[in-house]
């Protein structure tokens, strides 16, 4: 099988070929037996989207993933999400973004209480770090069994993982609950793990689900909209959060709210199964899961563990990002309210109305931004951009005295433009049937990323205050952050460099697809659904004008160009890179974790 080299397809348009004239037409038509339903296949035809997945494996020399299921075979399955009405789309679309708001609401509270916990439960930064990477921990492998259970059960399957995770959430927020109003550490820990458990999952899980639904057409829209739901959830949990604790006196009950929160999102569950109950969805899948056959085999998508090593080498460069970018964005949230209360010597509830500002931005900036990537592209343009302003807050905040308001600001600008880029550009990057396990491949990397950076962040902060010498305790606090931030500025550049790394792939590899616009998008799009079809005629009729082997080929370039083409060869060397870093993760955290027993030591005053 042709493994031709995509960028050469960049002067070749599929769609302006010669084709055959109208005397070879009409001879085929008179000559070609009338097809039905009993008559055999091809000899040499791929027996179904998953055999041609492993064509190797079925006669074939390699394993070149075959758009069928999307652009032809399984076009029914398009139209049910695709093609659905315009309001059930925003009821999907409601009660998705409704179901983890207490996760977003819980994160940002701990986050911001990390100073009135530490003095409560009398534990230092590491052991907080350890509190926080608990959740993380669980979900650098969970959000992937969430993307694939997304992938392989089709609706009805969604929506009984969707119920499952909401009560483990709900299960988890009430002993995170019970662990801040005892002041008891491994209370807290346990909760934040079974919290975790969920938390993860039911992100990838409605990423995974929007995907579906909305696909090619309103994803960054979408996308947008998620992000200005969760920053917005973020923005008031932070705000709230301290003039809750002075109001009530007690430090446990902006985690009491978080835990209401979780609860509605269960009930919200409740809602989802019901709407898509009542207009009969799952009924009409399960139809078009049922007819939607060809030679007695079904066109439901199975999934493999062979597809990770036949994943293209354009898409690992999202974890790499999530990796690197991600965590440095994740894990400066979770910090963010004690570090302008330490360097900038201001009170607690000012830092929290300061630190809030780091979810301002994407609030207005993450729908528009949508509306843009969707329109003009430019995603890689836009993720450049997003790292060099995060280059530029983070200098700003830890170089300079400028108000922090400032340096926040600016650090939520590049929060509401690098999401949004690396969320709409997964599922760009693979066949549609693989989006939820993207979305759960980024969404480990991003947890394992933040697992690694939290517990070292922790670590930097007891080194730099507990030095030994307590006449210079207050210059120390002052000055906790100074390692942090260089860890974080060093992150950043690295970002830098990855996504100039990315652009060149993409546009080597894919002539540019993710900096292409809607018109040429859907130019790209229909030109794939024309070579698939004229595959189709050249296999059925011999002497269709094209050979077969011919008209693979330009299937292939057509589905390079579209970023839906797998890799042609195993290649192990991107998991074992993934999974080097997801080692990595758990021997820091349980490192971490254990010190206080090989140590010997309970927590620092």
């Amino acid at each position: 099988m042709s493994n031709t080299d995509p960028a050469s397809s960049s002067n070749h348009d599929p769609l302006q070929r010669d084709q055959p004239n109208e005397k070879q037409l009409r001879l085929n038509r008179d000559t070609a037996p009338e097809e039905s339903s009993e008559q055999p296949p091809p000899r040499n035809a791929p027996d179904s989207i998953h055999e041609d997945l492993f064509y190797g494996e079925n006669g074939g020399e390699s394993a070149i993933y075959s758009k069928e299921a999307t652009l032809s075979s399984n076009r029914t399955e398009e139209d049910l999400f695709v093609k659905a009405s315009w309001q059930l789309k925003v009821l999907i679309l409601i009660c998705m973004l409704a179901l983890p708001v207490g996760c977003h609401y819980l994160e940002a509270t701990v986050g911001t209480l990390k100073t009135a916990i530490k003095s409560n439960m009398h534990i230092n930064n590491t052991q907080f770090g350890i509190l926080v990477s608990a959740v993380t921990l669980v979900n650098t492998v969970l959000p992937l069994f969430a993307g694939i259970f997304i992938d392989d059960l089709s609706s009805l399957g969604s929506i009984r993982g969707t119920t499952l995770v909401s009560v483990v959430i709900f299960i988890g927020s009430m002993l995170v609950s019970l662990g801040s109003m005892r002041n008891s550490y491994p209370i807290m820990v346990t909760g934040q793990v079974i919290y975790g458990l969920g938390g993860g999952m039911i992100v990838t899980m409605q990423e995974g689900v929007l995907s579906r639904w909305f696909r090619d057409r309103e994803l960054a829209i979408v996308i947008g909209i998620v992000l200005c739901v969760a920053r917005l959830t973020k923005w008031a949990a932070k705000m709230v959060c301290y003039p809750i604790v002075y109001s009530s006196g007690s430090h446990s009950w902006p985690i009491h709210v978080a835990t209401i929160f979780c609860a509605a999102g269960v009930v919200m569950n409740v809602v989802y199964w019901m709407v898509i109950r009542r207009l009969s969805v799952l009924s009409q899948a399960g139809a078009t899961m049922t007819t939607a056959t060809r030679r007695g085999k079904s066109f439901r998508f199975k999934f493999s563990w062979k597809l990770f090593l036949y994943i293209p080498g354009t898409f690992w460069m999202i974890p790499w990002i999530q990796l690197i970018m991600s965590s440095v964005l994740s894990s400066f949230d979770d910090i963010a309210t004690e570090f302008v209360e330490f360097r900038f010597q201001t009170t607690s509830i000012m830092a929290g109305y300061q630190s809030s500002l780091t979810q301002v931005v994407p609030i207005v900036v993450a729908p528009i931004m949508g509306i843009v990537i969707h329109r003009f592209g430019k995603r890689l343009t836009t993720l450049f951009v997003a790292t060099l302003v995060l280059v530029t807050s983070i200098t700003i905040l830890s170089h300079t005295w400028a108000v922090p308001a400032a340096g926040m600001i600016i650090f939520s600008l590049a929060l509401a433009l690098g999401p949004v880029s690396v969320l709409s550009s997964t599922s760009m990057l693979l066949p549609h049937e693989l989006a939820g396990t993207g979305m759960g491949l980024h969404k480990c990397a991003n947890n394992i990323g933040t697992t690694i950076v939290a517990v070292l962040v922790g670590y930097v902060q007891d080194l730099t205050y507990h030095d030994g010498n307590s006449a210079d305790d207050h210059k120390d606090l002052q000055n906790e952050y100074n390692g942090v931030m260089i860890l974080y500025l060093v992150m950043a550049c690295c970002s830098t460099l990855v996504v100039g790394i990315f652009w060149l792939m993409d546009r080597k590899l894919l002539s540019g697809w993710l900096q292409a616009d809607k018109a040429e998008r859907d130019r790209r799009l229909e030109s794939a659904k024309h070579e698939q079809d004229e595959e189709d005629r050249a296999v059925r009729y011999p002497y269709y004008g094209i050979s077969p082997e011919e008209q693979e080929k330009r299937r292939n370039e057509a589905l390079q160009r579209i970023g839906s083409r797998m890799r042609t060869k195993k290649s192990y060397a991107y998991v074992a890179f993934y999974g080097f870093w997801f080692i990595v993760a758990w021997v820091v955290f349980f490192t971490f974790a254990l010190m206080p027993v090989y140590q010997n030591y309970t927590s620092y005053s």
